[in-house]
């Protein structure tokens, strides 16, 4: 059996992480294992920009992948970004296993707006989450602003996209996911 592993990187609250897996296992058909990983040695630090360079973290990551992983969406508190982007609120191999997403200007406080509940952190997550894992399967962005594979340039966006694909995205997702899994049995 083949899972979506979800990694924690940094200092991630277990109920936060809880949370998410249950909103992810009832949006998306697949087993989750979590992988709680707090102590997974951070890299990929850019001094210049106060920022962890996310295509570096994922390319670590791809080569640890675990031989039951069908997928991985690492999760981490830290900032990311790229070399042409001032920040991303996640990245992915598009058509392969690793994706990572943070949570760090998912959280009111980034804003500096007083902490709530963890409710809308978690909805924020699970977009985000779901987004990345459409570009592990290959999804590109969507023009479509309800769709969760719309592209996200601020948090605006991301609050007002739904945590499902359009029908145009969920149909490919699912040939996607269908030839993955008769490659698989080969």
């Amino acid at each position: 059996m083949k899972y979506i592993y979800l990694k924690t990187i940094g200092t991630m609250e277990t109920s936060i992480v809880e949370d998410l897996k249950r909103s992810l296992s009832l949006l998306i058909p697949f087993s989750l294992r979590c992988v709680y990983d707090n102590e997974y040695p951070l890299f990929a630090f850019e001094p210049e920009r106060n920022q962890y360079y996310a295509k570096k973290i994922i390319v670590k990551l791809a080569s640890e992948i675990p031989h039951d992983c069908e997928k991985l969406i690492a999760i981490t508190d830290v900032d990311l970004c790229t070399p042409v982007l001032t920040f991303v609120y996640g990245e992915a191999q598009l058509g392969g296993k690793v994706a990572i997403v943070s949570m760090n200007r998912l959280e009111k406080e980034y804003y500096y707006l007083p902490p709530g509940n963890t409710t809308l952190l978690v909805d924020r997550l699970v977009k985000e989450c779901i987004h990345e894992l459409g570009h592990c399967y290959g999804l590109f962005h969507c023009h479509d602003s309800q769709c969760v594979m719309f592209f996200s340039n601020s948090i605006f966006t991301i609050d007002n996209k739904q945590k499902r694909f359009c029908m145009k995205c969920k149909e490919f997702f699912e040939r996607q996911i269908g030839k993955e899994h008769n490659h698989a049995e080969k």
